[in-house]
């Protein structure tokens, strides 16, 4: 089971989770979800290209892995509400996109 995230950072089991499925997309994309720098979510999207359809995954080394699970986890440590999108292409991280959305309180409709 695993435990309720700290704020601004995202367990073991799920960045070991993410991991094991960045290293099963050919293309596509892993996404965590933050809101008040907690994660909340993290969506797994997979595209098949004809293109790529009978090509092998590449191997991804223990250095590969540690480097990644160092970039996101850095990259969502100051993401207070938004998403980070690793993008994966032929096999390989590709891409990390952050999209940051700000909150405003005190408006009519509190929030966006």
């Amino acid at each position: 089971m695993v435990k309720k995230a700290n704020f601004g950072e995202i367990p073991d089991e799920v960045l070991n989770f993410a991991i094991s499925e960045l290293k099963k997309i050919r293309s596509g994309e892993i996404i965590f979800v933050a809101q008040d720098c907690y994660l909340m979510q993290v969506e797994v999207n997979q595209r098949r290209r004809i293109s790529d359809w009978d090509s092998e995954l590449p191997d991804w080394s223990e250095e590969l892995c540690a480097n990644i699970r160092k970039q996101i986890a850095k990259e969502f440590a100051t993401l207070a509400y938004g998403r980070l999108v690793i993008k994966i292409q032929k096999g390989r991280v590709v891409q990390i996109e952050r999209t940051i959305q700000h909150r405003f309180t005190g408006l009519d409709g509190e929030g966006i």
